[in-house]
């Protein structure tokens, strides 16, 4: 296309030159016409309906190349046809440059770590590269994201991540040096060493799964979804309101889909009302009263009485029970220090934990009821850990989480582990913790799923575990889909991965990431999932899928791949379900 754009400005150019001094002649004639009568020469006007016949030639071909919704009567000159044409020609190159900078993203996603899949370096990349792929995304032809320019070149530390990675072996010193030097300037030095190394790795192809765990019973028959359009919003206006002026704009939030086998009934707004305290709760699970709310975590059974004081940037101290969510979110406030206490006390069951602080790095373990941290000097806590210890030890483990700037929520750690990130200047903003009795003393807890999947057509829907997740006969593709353990089990998380239509194998995942996309009309071609976190072995992960021209696939386990590579066949629709081990 940029060489019928360039073809098209010669021969405007040629025609302009052509035709230079046309205008002058013509004025003369017409002076002539005025002053003596004279007529025109019939060779002037010739070459008058020659240029206009070449002036709609060219102002046809600059409308058509650039498939405009300008009428032709609104370029009214040559001058008009040119600007038109370098328009359409600089918004072309900023397409391919945008598209291009997407593809850098798509490869720098699929970078996964050989040995940790929860390497939190990586993850910070993945998070800055799902940032510029939603900004370049949104973005217009004619207003080119700033940075997508150095995405392609190569000079952003985004792609300067994925040139170490896929380049290795190909880079000078020089170019190795200036590449190393930009990623460990905006990822930390920790992740450059990883490469190095040869950590990271573009996950092409998933490695030779275990041997498949066949589970105890068989899958429920899966139930169907309709395509029908959805019933018509029915508006009601208030009082005096004249029907046919209403003017309702409602915040309105669906939190989940109706059951496929249940009806979908009218949806009604009416103006707002207050709401008694009382009917903020409802008996359905797809209406809400009122601003939404937090969905609160199901207690765990057993769980030990704990105190967890944080001190919040711009607040002070605050205290919190176990399991709550203690500090901010969305306000961009550092807890700046925080103490556990164990609360009521259990006899030989004492708690530590550590810190590591902004300017200073880890703190020493210290005892429950001292305060990791500091209060009035500013600084943020980026990363900490708490353990048990005592006689009674062995019969209870610790559970924690946090909220990270730029991250978000972190998978559960427990037991000594560290949960945060260091050296790159990323604030906590609020931490969970809880104890509960050890696992090794307990039966596995039931557990639940939602799996969300983007159908080709349909949009976003949410399922249940065991739910079929998908259509079938309908020939929509799945285009994504992403699972979540609902309610949450401590010490068990979830990792799922894709083959997705022109990008291949994705890296593995954590719960509640879309696996594959929105709005860009990639099929699934296969998946897998599997258990992690300290309760894993207790459980098995199972799932299938219903493929194109092949059906429903055998149950699948723990990480085996489910699904086709290299066929062109789409993923119709899935079923995940997790079942302690016998």
């Amino acid at each position: 296309m940029e060489a019928a754009h360039n073809d098209l400005l010669q021969q405007i150019a040629r025609l302009s030159e052509t035709y230079a001094n046309l205008a002058d002649r013509l004025g003369q004639a017409a002076k002539q016409l005025q002053d003596s009568g004279l007529p025109p020469s019939d060779s002037l006007l010739q070459e008058v309906a020659t240029y206009s016949r070449n002036f709609a030639t060219v102002q046809k071909q600059a409308l058509e190349l650039n498939k405009s919704a300008i009428a032709p009567g609104e370029i009214a000159s040559l001058k008009d046809i040119q600007n038109l044409v370098q328009t359409a020609a600089a918004s072309e190159g900023k397409a391919e440059i945008r598209d291009a900078a997407l593809k850098v993203i798509d490869r720098v996603l699929a970078i996964a770590h050989r040995e940790q899949s929860d390497f939190a370096p990586l993850q910070s990349v993945h998070a800055k590269a799902r940032e510029l792929q939603r900004a370049i995304s949104e973005s217009t032809p004619t207003q080119l994201h700033s940075d997508a320019e150095s995405l392609v070149s190569g000079k952003h530390p985004v792609a300067a991540v994925l040139a170490l990675v896929e380049q290795q072996d190909k880079l000078d010193d020089e170019q190795w040096v200036f590449l190393e030097e930009t990623v460990s300037a905006a990822f930390g030095k920790q992740i450059a060493v990883a490469i190095s190394r040869g950590k990271l790795t573009i996950a092409e192809m998933v490695k030779a799964a275990p041997a498949k765990v066949e589970p105890a019973f068989k899958p429920a028959p899966e139930p169907k979804i309709s395509a029908e359009p959805l019933p018509e919003v029915i508006i009601i206006p208030s009082g005096n309101v004249a029907p046919k002026q209403v003017a309702v704009a409602p915040q309105i939030q669906i939190l989940e889909s109706p059951a496929p086998s249940v009806p979908m009934h009218e949806v009604i707004i009416v103006p707002s009302v207050e709401v008694p305290q009382s009917l903020q709760t409802t008996g359905s699970g797809n209406i809400v009263f009122g601003a939404p709310r937090e969905i609160q975590q199901v207690p765990v059974e057993g769980a030990l009485g704990i105190k967890v004081l944080v001190h919040i940037q711009g607040i002070g101290d605050r205290t919190f029970g176990a399991q709550e969510y203690a500090g901010s979110k969305g306000r961009g406030l550092r807890v700046e220090g925080f103490q556990i206490n164990i609360d009521p006390p259990i006899p030989g069951l004492n708690v530590e934990y550590m810190a590591h602080v902004e300017g200073v790095g880890d703190t020493p373990w210290i005892g429950e009821g001292e305060l990791a941290g500091f209060r009035g000097q500013a600084k943020r806590i980026e990363g900490f850990a708490v353990r048990l210890s005592g006689q009674q030890a062995d019969k209870y483990d610790v559970f924690y989480s946090a909220h990270i700037q730029n991250i978000g929520d972190t998978d559960v750690s427990s037991n000594g582990e560290y949960c945060g990130t260091r050296g790159k200047a990323l604030r906590i903003e609020g931490i969970k913790v809880w104890i509960a009795p050890s696992a090794s003393s307990q039966t596995a807890t039931p557990v639940g799923l939602k799996v969300l999947a983007h159908i080709q057509g349909i949009g976003d829907r949410t399922f249940s575990d065991r739910e079929y997740a998908g259509t079938k006969a309908q020939g929509r593709r799945v285009e994504g889909f992403q699972i979540k353990i609902e309610p949450p089990v401590a010490g068990l998380n979830l990792q799922y991965m894709a083959h997705v239509e022109g990008v291949g194998d994705t890296a593995w995942i954590s719960e509640g990431e879309l696996a594959g996309f929105r709005g860009k009309a990639k099929r699934i071609e296969g998946f897998a999932a599997r258990l992690t976190g300290p309760q894993a072995d207790k459980y098995d992960v199972f799932y299938t899928a219903h493929i194109q021209n092949v059906g429903d696939t055998p149950v699948t386990a723990n990480g085996q791949y489910c699904g086709t590579r290299g066929k062109g066949l789409r993923v119709e629709g899935i079923s995940v379900w997790v079942e302690p081990k016998a």
